[in-house]
């Protein structure tokens, strides 16, 4: 599902103030993305929990959907603008995406769908 986000959306500035003050194009995709969910969230941005765990978080999720969104793409080359922009665009889709997906469950669930 293709998103646009404007430029001057809320979370494409928050995600921009988030990176643009550090030299962001050294950390990991991991790290980038942790950042700009943890802004777009209006959280902290904390470490990833270690050990076992019994499901990824929504937020987990997202970041690791984030993750591969970078892997796709010469991402430490963009502008912290474009990166703005392309992390709060993929995060719109997967949310998008992740609610529909809960919506066609819940259909299944019910033996609607």
């Amino acid at each position: 599902m293709a998103v646009t986000v404007p430029a001057g959306d809320a979370r494409v500035v928050a995600v921009r103030a988030a990176l643009e003050p550090f030299a962001w194009q050294s950390f990991t995709a991991e790290m980038v993305c942790r950042r700009a969910v943890a802004v777009m969230d209006g959280g902290q941005v904390f470490p990833r929990p270690r050990g076992p765990s019994n499901g990824l978080s929504p937020q987990n999720e997202c970041v690791e959907a984030l993750v591969q969104v970078l892997g796709a793409c010469r991402w430490r080359s963009l502008t912290v603008d474009r990166l703005s922009r392309l992390l709060v665009d993929a995060a719109q889709a997967w949310r998008q995406d992740r609610a529909w997906f809960d919506i066609r469950l819940g259909l299944l669930l019910d033996g609607i769908g």
